[in-house]
């Protein structure tokens, strides 16, 4: 692995986010025993692309030299988001790594990124909900617990790190 790049979506290469997200959402899908619409899939990843520049957001390509490794996206919840939110914590909203690319480190490093990003903005910490095929014990190795929330948006459970404070 040489150093990860990481570039925002762009005219230039949204057409690879949509592969992303499609190919992300057909394996959620088959762990989660579901059909995800492509034309309500397409309408959510165009307003993901609209909405990554918004204050608190951060939308990136990952690559390794000339290789699409994945895609990382998140956000610090703010008082006027919809559904369940954790003010002043970060969210990880959605996080892909291409199969052939997983467990080599490049998801650890993809999360350093948005780690990073999340105590640029002062998150007190990060959560999110977990793939429950891929998703678990990954989000574990890194330090993230269950917190005993249920996500009422997809009845998954909440897990949550905190971060800590370099003064």
């Amino acid at each position: 692995m040489q150093k990860l790049d990481f570039y925002s979506v762009t005219e230039e290469n949204k057409q690879i986010f949509h592969q992303l997200m499609s190919s992300y959402s057909k394996e959620l899908d088959l762990h989660q025993n579901r059909t995800t619409d492509e034309k309500i899939l397409a309408g959510g990843t165009e307003r993901i692309i609209a909405g990554q520049h918004e204050s608190g957001r951060c939308l990136k390509l990952c690559c390794d030299g000339g290789s699409v490794i994945g895609f990382l996206y998140g956000k610090i919840d703010m008082p006027d988001d919809k559904g369940f939110r954790k003010l002043g914590y970060g969210y990880v909203m959605e996080f892909y790594v291409q199969p052939q690319y997983r467990r080599k480190g490049y998801g650890r490093e993809m999360y350093g990124c948005l780690e990073s990003f999340f105590a640029d903005e002062k998150a007190a910490g990060v959560y999110l909900t977990a793939d429950p095929v891929t998703g678990k014990p990954f989000w574990r190795s890194l330090g993230f617990k269950e917190n005993g929330e249920i996500s009422p948006e997809n009845n998954l459970p909440v897990y949550e790190k905190h971060l800590t404070k370099s003064e």
